[in-house]
Formats: C-alpha cells, sequence, structure tokens
C-alpha cells in the first residue's frame, strides 16, 4: 500500500482512538479518495470514483456499497451541521472496519496473491533446474 495512503489510514484510527470520530470519519473518506486516484481514477465526484472503482473489479459488489456509506459520512462530517451531528463510537468504528477491509481489498490481497504465485513459481523453477530425482 502506497505510504500516504497508509499514513492517512493510520491517522484516521489515531482520531479514533483519542475520539475525534468526526476526523475519523474524514480521513476515511479521504482515504478511499486517495484509494482511488491511486489506481488512476481521478476525474469525476467520489461517487463516480467508486463506482469506476468497481467496474474495473477493484472492488467487489459489497465493498462498493461500503465505500459509498463511507463517502456520506466523511461527508457528513466534513461538510455537515457540526452543532447537531452526532457521532457514536460504534458508528466510527464501522466506518474504519469498512475502510480497512477496502485498503484489504484493494492493496494488500493482491498483494499476497502475487506473492504466493511468484513463490509457487520459483519452486517449480527450482525443481526443474535440480534435474530429475532419482528415487532407489
Amino acid at each position: 500500500m502506497p505510504e500516504d495512503i497508509a499514513s492517512a489510514a493510520d491517522e484516521a484510527h489515531r482520531c479514533f482512538a483519542i475520539k475525534a470520530y468526526r476526523a475519523a470519519m474524514a480521513l476515511a473518506r479521504a482515504v478511499v479518495e486517495a484509494t482511488a486516484k491511486e489506481k488512476g481514477i481521478t476525474s469525476g465526484s467520489l461517487e463516480k470514483k467508486i463506482d469506476e472503482m468497481a467496474g474495473q473489479g477493484l472492488i467487489r459488489e459489497d465493498a462498493k456499497d461500503a465505500a459509498h456509506a463511507i463517502r456520506l459520512v466523511g461527508n457528513d462530517a466534513a461538510h455537515g451541521d457540526l452543532a447537531s451531528m452526532v457521532v457514536e463510537e460504534a458508528d466510527a468504528r464501522e466506518v474504519l472496519d469498512l475502510m480497512d477491509d477496502i485498503l484489504a481489498e484493494v492493496f494488500q490481497s493482491p498483494a499476497r496473491v502475487a506473492r504466493v504465485r511468484a513463490s509457487r513459481a520459483a519452486r517449480i523453477a527450482a525443481a526443474r533446474s535440480a534435474g530429475p530425482t532419482v528415487r532407489t
């Protein structure tokens, strides 16, 4: 995962830890948008970027729904009526969990699959270069 995205996600979790729930949700939204941009999806609203991530197969349909939920609560945190906005700990926790799921789907799972494939290819290449085995 790119360092800037990892850093912002970590900051969102640190905001949560000090009960800065609105800040955590606004950062979660920023992380989703930065993730789309990292994948080359740079034009249009965040709503369109999320839909395009799903369209490109970067995220599943349920992750798309999660990203839209993050977008909406992040918008509320950034643009809402602060005097009337009450954010519960459980809601903020849920948003961060969804953010983490999206990051895992876009960055961590593909990297894990690539490592497994590379390891398998290396084992096969090593076995072929070792030549035939003699059994007694």
